[in-house]
């Protein structure tokens, strides 16, 4: 846990540029949301703003791949009997490159005919999981997606908002705050 919060304050902030003020000819600024409470971003859209954590004593991205798909059955976000082919999905996906992205974070997710629409969950280790991370580095938040089949688009506009803001140390910030 640690280790996250110190690589995700170590990190260098978001570099794309900020829209100007009405003041300097642009249009007026929206509100700045902070990540501190993340109320309109990523999680909330994916997961609800009372989002239960799923505590983690998986050692390894399988086994925290596998708590979380039993948790998405146990709570009937996905169907019992499609529990196993999911998480093989997912599997299969990882094993095509790591979704641990680095700062203490993964991404599992895959694309499925067995769910109708986006199925999130979140995952947290205090230990920290060997993911296989860009950064080496263990992983303490899992967050885990799966999207409709033939839902492409869906999937590249959930994973792009999601890296997008994870680019942002003080998003990355407001995560530990929330969920370590």
């Amino acid at each position: 846990m640690r280790n996250l919060t110190h690589a995700m304050r170590d990190s260098p902030s978001d570099q794309t540029p900020k829209p100007q003020p009405a003041s300097a000819g642009g249009p007026p600024l929206p509100p700045k949301k902070t990540a501190r409470g993340l109320g309109d971003e990523f999680p909330d859209d994916f997961f609800g703003p009372k989002v239960k954590v799923v505590d983690l004593l998986a050692r390894d991205r399988w086994q925290a791949i596998e708590e979380l798909t039993n948790h998405l059955a146990d709570t009937h976000k996905i169907q019992t009997p499609h529990r196993d082919s999911i998480a093989e999905s997912i599997r299969k996906r990882e094993l095509s490159m790591s979704t641990g992205i680095g700062f203490g974070i993964g991404i599992p997710h895959a694309s499925t005919t067995l769910v109708s629409e986006v199925v999130a969950v979140v995952g947290r280790s205090r230990k920290g999981i060997q993911f296989d991370a860009l950064d080496g580095q263990p992983v303490h938040l899992v967050f885990l997606f799966l999207v409709p089949a033939g839902g492409f688009q869906k999937q590249v506009h959930v994973l792009a908002k999601v890296a997008k803001l994870l680019h942002r140390q003080d998003f990355r910030e407001g995560l530990a705050d929330r969920f370590l």
